[in-house]
């Protein structure tokens, strides 16, 4: 079998996901620039041709490619059509002088994102949560504890604890949180961010999909509205060869 067929059939979608047919392609594209079927400075197989192999549409095609255009793994190349970029880890710059979701963020990009949900829950908050939030003892809050994904690869594990006075368990939650808080005008519009280097323990390295040991960028954040209420108290555990901040002084 040749390389262009083997790559072909590591291509082919399942019939058995519910996965739309690009992020298919997107997620299995990926793969295989990670696993070396594709390496950089390869050309990719025309999208026609492509798209008849894998019996899916230019359309779909090109739009799984463009996503990884997007995030800098492919190139698109006047004359020599779409190639592996020479530096295929997909790494995002994160500006932190804006304050938005993850979801937002991967929106302007231009990026398709999901998350996953670990944990869901309300209870009393523990006396830490009840000083950050403000809340007297006793009181209520909502956990939501997510992996969020880009291209199908986990890139933040996300803990966020609101007081249950604003969201409550039976909240509708597709993705974005700050959107939902955003719908009842408690939106965060100021907040305060502490970042350190960690090191993946055994639990973390499972839900990122990376080894023991591999550096983590710890970034806890109190997020206030336009009232100065604190409504959201979250950490975040971005993977450290997948992200780095950036910072625009003047």
């Amino acid at each position: 079998m040749s390389n262009a067929e083997n790559l072909i059939d590591f291509l082919k979608p399942s019939n058995d996901s519910s996965e739309s047919l690009y992020k298919q392609l997107s997620r299995s594209l990926n793969n295989a620039i990670q696993e070396g079927l594709l390496r950089p400075g390869d050309a990719l197989i025309p999208e026609r041709d492509l798209a008849a192999s894998l019996k899916m549409s230019r359309i779909t095609v090109r739009k799984a490619i463009d996503q990884l255009v997007e995030i800098g793994l492919l190139i698109k190349r006047q004359g020599a059509g779409t190639v592996v970029s020479e530096n295929v880890d997909l790494v995002l710059h994160k500006n932190l002088s804006s304050l938005n979701s993850f979801t937002a963020d991967m929106k302007k990009r231009g990026l398709e994102s999901y998350s996953r949900v670990i944990l869901r829950e309300e209870g009393k908050a523990s006396p830490k949560e009840a000083l950050i939030l403000n809340l007297n003892e006793g009181e209520f809050v909502h956990r939501l504890n997510r992996v969020r994904y880009l291209v199908n690869e986990p890139l933040l594990y996300e803990i966020a604890v609101i007081p249950a006075s604003i969201i409550s368990i039976s909240s509708a939650l597709d993705n974005s949180l700050y959107e939902l808080l955003e719908s009842k005008n408690m939106n965060p519009v100021t907040a305060k961010q502490n970042i350190h280097a960690i090191v993946a323990d055994d639990n973390l390295a499972d839900k990122l999909e990376v080894n023991p040991g591999s550096a983590i960028l710890f970034v806890e954040r109190r997020g206030k509205d336009a009232n100065g209420r604190v409504v959201e108290y979250t950490q975040s555990y971005y993977r450290g060869d997948r992200y780095d901040y950036v910072v625009e002084l003047g």
